[in-house]
C-alpha cells in the first residue's frame, strides 16, 4: 500500500476513534490515550497526524460543517421544492446524525469547547436554506402573509432541538417521527400540504 494511502487510512482511524471517544465521553472526558489504543496505531501517528485532542476535535467539526452543503445541493437536484424538500433535508440530516458518529461527536463538540461563532452561526445558514424553501412554497401554492424566515427559525429549532433530546435520551431510532412531526404542524401553519 502506498505511503500517502496508509496515512490517509490513519488519519481516518484516528478521526474514528476520536469521534467515538468524543460522542461516549464528551471533549473533557475523552482521553487521548484512548484514543490511541482505539486507532491501533502508535501515539507518534497520532502526533504525526493532529498535535492535540482539540486538533483533532477541530478537524471533526470541520468535517461536520462540510456534509451540508452535499446533502442540500442533492435535494435541490432531486427536483423537490418548498416544504417537500425542506423535510427531505431534514430527513437525511436526521439520518447522518443517526448513522455518522463523527457527526454526532462533532455536535457535541460544537454544543461545549468549540462553539461556532456570532458571525458565522450554522443555524443562521440553516434557517436561510429552510426560509427561501418555504418562500417557494408559498409562491407555488400562492399563500399570502406567510413569514417564511419565522416559520424556518421555529423549523431549524425544533430540528436541532428534537435532535439534541433524542441523543441525550439514546433515543435516536425517534428522531425520524420528530421529524414527521415538525414537518406535519409546519405544513398545518401553511394550510395543509
Amino acid at each position: 500500500m502506498p505511503r500517502q494511502e496508509r496515512a490517509e487510512r490513519t488519519r481516518l482511524a484516528i478521526l474514528d476513534a476520536a469521534a467515538a471517544e468524543f460522542d461516549e465521553h464528551g471533549y473533557e472526558g475523552a482521553r487521548l490515550e484512548r484514543i490511541v489504543e482505539r486507532t491501533g496505531a502508535t501515539k507518534g501517528a497520532v502526533y504525526f497526524h493532529f498535535r492535540s485532542k482539540l486538533d483533532i476535535a477541530r478537524a471533526l467539526v470541520a468535517e461536520k460543517y462540510g456534509n451540508w452543503p452535499v446533502i442540500i445541493d442533492d435535494v435541490i437536484a432531486s427536483g423537490l421544492r418548498g416544504l417537500a424538500a425542506a423535510e427531505e433535508i431534514t430527513v437525511r440530516v436526521g439520518a447522518v446524525f443517526a448513522a455518522d458518529v463523527r457527526v454526532r461527536a462533532a455536535m457535541k463538540l460544537t454544543q461545549t469547547v468549540l462553539p461556532p461563532t456570532a458571525e458565522d452561526n450554522p443555524y443562521d445558514r440553516w434557517a436561510a436554506v429552510i426560509a427561501g424553501l418555504l418562500a417557494q412554497e408559498a409562491e407555488d401554492r400562492h399563500l399570502e402573509g406567510v413569514d417564511a424566515q419565522a416559520l424556518a427559525v421555529v423549523a431549524v429549532q425544533t430540528f436541532f432541538g428534537a435532535y439534541l433530546i433524542a441523543d441525550e435520551l439514546g433515543r435516536l431510532d425517534a428522531l425520524p417521527a420528530d421529524i414527521a412531526r415538525l414537518w406535519a404542524v409546519l405544513g398545518a401553519a401553511l394550510g395543509g400540504r
